[in-house]
């Protein structure tokens, strides 16, 4: 696993000196390690390139040796240079051009140049042109101070073939990028990342030999590198099935750098594969008393914890929970002013559910940076909110999360959270406000969309609700579930044809894409809108299918027995609807309101009027008020009983709770005036409309 992370760091090392790197390579093409070339050299004196010019004398004072390596590193002993292939006396040796001659003005006739006040004056030059060995020469030699040394020239030779293998991996070249890397190692083997990085390739292309003997002279270039014992273990194990050899080159490893997590892992991981849990966690044991005061290894001891330990859900046993607490409490301790680190240590309570401790460091994090926001500390304002919603501070939660929104308003996800709130706390304005702020920013996710109509039926703007669902119908035409909530739409604005149409088509296009939407809640949805619309032979055909895709729906029985009930017909089949229902759901107090209405119906007025009382109590239980529907029933029952006195105050009471009803105040006021009529003449009462 740790030669994954080499690619990184060797960018990390190497890329602000690539570019240096390719202008240098051509220059030292030509003698493989600087200097001036021999003299029966083959190689001709290189012609500078357009970009450079011809070749110029440089001026003194004289430049300094060229740039070194951009790490520190300890150089292993310098590789002997290939040897050059042999030149004959045959062989022409070009010339090597020299530079102009410049005739010198006489004395009398040119003065010398000023200096500009306070400029030093113009160094003259004395003797020969001095040459660099950018373009060696027999002819030309470079002064002493102008010689690249050997071993700045292995670090440009080595940088050069980095670079060079670091633009064929960019470039998806492999077989580049090896060779690149090769030739790097070449001039230094001790680079350990670099090694690691070369012998996984190697290994991937089943070379495992040569990326072992890459590791081997990696380890011997710099014997104090624990990397490239690591890996070496794990080729070991891994590819060569030597656990012994793997897990003496791990302890090795360990023994080089104690502080160093990925030894202790690569033990752990050696133990774990040859079922040795016992010694796998006891390494882990180890680790966790180490008494360094890395920060980075308690932060990978605490990560390995938790991919080990937690589950998907957050959950794991007491004592694994202890020991992740104790890795976390120590790496707490060494970075207390640490925001970066902070983050990390509440996200772990979040993560392991123990949000109550990560409110505090998020807290923390905020009193030292105010401006907690940028990327490394993960918007610990929203962490710091979601927990507190966790943990049931919802007001507190929606004051920071109101606060976020001042300070970056184009953060949709964040008005998301708030109308989610909102709307919890039954602030349905603000909840809508919110969500809209969202969509204007985001509304690309239909569900969005949905979501705001939703509120907007509850809220019983159903124009407005209409309006947005028609214009993302325009938005997302491939999705049934937006005409679908069209349809539910118009049928609560009482716009009952265009929603039975608009059903209609949301079945057709469900049934076109053969999705999942045509279920029991699709046509109990459909039924009742139909039931509303007047067209009570399809409603009863659309709530029959309902029952028939979910026996279990206690709500379709109840609404298609109710829909009977009330017009008088099918009575015997009507009753067992909703005796089924209530047998499914014994304390609605809708279903039994529709059994009393039943047995009003047969004639049983009696058991009427017990069953109606229930549906009462049972109400004003869940919903803590009265239902002007049930009341208008248990009124007709009270008249029907000859007790007229209390059937007028239960008419009276159901009139004052929906005094804006005018078809229920219409009907509920005619029955009143029927009955004041009855107790001056003694007539009897006309028959109780209908619910």
């Amino acid at each position: 696993m740790y030669f994954r992370q080499a690619g990184s760091s060797l960018r990390a090392r190497w890329i602000l000196t690539a570019s240096v790197a390719l202008l240098v390579a051509p220059l030292l093409a030509a003698p493989p390690f600087g200097g001036t070339a021999a003299p029966n050299s083959r190689v001709a004196p290189a012609k500078a390139p357009l970009l450079f010019g011809p070749a110029r004398p440089v001026a003194t004072p004289a430049a300094k040796p060229g740039p070194g390596r951009v790490t520190p590193k300890k150089r292993p002993a310098a590789t002997p240079a290939p040897a050059l292939e042999p030149v004959t006396p045959e062989s022409p040796i070009p010339e090597s051009p020299e530079p102009p001659a410049v005739a010198a003005p006489a004395k009398s006739e040119v003065a010398p140049p000023r200096s500009l006040k306070g400029a030093p004056p113009v160094p003259s030059q004395k003797g020969p042109p001095e040459f660099a060995d950018a373009w060696p020469s027999e002819y030309r030699p470079p002064a002493a101070d102008l010689q690249l040394k050997s071993e700045d020239t292995r670090k440009a030779e080595a940088l050069a073939a980095f670079s060079k293998g670091l633009l064929a991996e960019d470039n998806a070249d492999q077989d580049g990028m090896l060779e690149g890397y090769r030739r790097a190692l070449e001039f230094d083997p001790g680079y350990a990342e670099l090694a690691v990085k070369v012998a996984y390739e190697l290994a991937r292309r089943n070379d495992v030999s040569a990326g072992i003997q890459v590791l081997k002279d990696a380890i011997k270039a710099a014997p104090k590198e624990p990397l490239p014992y690591i890996y070496l273990s794990q080729l070991y194990s891994n590819q060569l099935k030597k656990p012994d050899l793997a897990l003496t080159l791990a302890e090795q490893a360990l023994a080089l750098a104690p502080d160093n997590f990925k030894s202790y892992l690569a033990l752990y991981e050696l133990h774990n594969s040859t079922g040795q849990k016992a010694k796998a966690e006891a390494i882990l044991a180890r680790a966790a008393k180490s008494e360094t005061k890395d920060t980075r290894f308690w932060i990978e001891l605490g990560e390995f914890y938790q991919k080990t330990y937690l589950k998907d859900d957050g959950s794991c046993t007491p004592e694994e929970l202890q020991r992740m607490n104790a890795v976390y409490e120590k790496l707490g301790a060494l970075s207390r002013d640490d925001p970066a680190i902070l983050g990390k240590i509440a996200d772990y309570y979040v993560l392991s559910k123990q949000v109550k401790e990560a409110i505090p460091r998020y807290l923390e994090i905020l009193q030292m940076r105010p401006d907690a926001d940028d990327p490394p500390l993960g918007n610990v304002r929203e962490k710091l909110a979601r927990s507190l919603i966790f943990t049931g501070q919802r007001a507190e939660a929606i004051a920071i999360l109101e606060e976020i929104v001042k300070q970056t308003p184009s953060r949709f996800d964040t008005y998301e959270l708030l109308g989610e709130l909102y709307e919890q706390q039954g602030d349905l304005d603000r909840a809508m406000q919110h969500y809209e702020h969202s969509l204007l920013l985001d509304s690309s996710l239909p569900q969005n969309h949905m979501r705001l109509a939703d509120l907007l039926r509850q809220a019983k703007k159903y124009d407005k609700a209409i309006e947005m669902l028609q214009k993302a119908r325009k938005k997302f035409p491939d999705l049934p579930y937006i005409t679908y909530g069209l349809a539910l739409s118009l049928s609560q604005a009482k716009r009952h044809e265009e929603s039975l149409a608009a059903f209609a088509q949301a079945q057709a296009d469900a049934e076109n894409r053969n999705e999942e939407l045509l279920n029991a809640s699709f046509f109990f949805t459909y039924g009742a809108a139909a039931e509303q619309a007047g067209q009570f032979d399809k409603a009863a055909e659309l709530l029959k299918q309902s029952i028939e895709l979910d026996p279990n729906s206690a709500q379709a029985y109840n609404y298609l027995g109710y829909m009977w009930v009330d017009r008088g017909e099918h009575l015997e089949e009507a009753g067992a609807l909703i005796k089924k229902a209530v047998e499914l759901d014994p304390d609605n107090g809708a279903f039994l309101d529709s059994l009393g209405w039943f047995f009003f119906k047969r004639g049983d007025s009696e058991r009427a009027l017990k069953e109606l009382l229930r549906a009462q109590e049972n109400i004003l239980r869940e919903d803590k008020k009265d239902d002007a529907v049930v009341l208008d029933h248990i009124a007709d029952t009270y008249s029907k009983l000859g007790k007229t006195a209390e059937a007028l105050g239960y008419w009276q009471k159901a009139i004052a709770l929906e005094p804006d009803d005018q078809k229920l105040t219409t009907r509920i006021t005619e029955k009143i005036e029927a009955a004041k009529q009855k107790v001056t003449s003694g007539a009897p009462m006309p028959e109780p409309g209908k619910k």
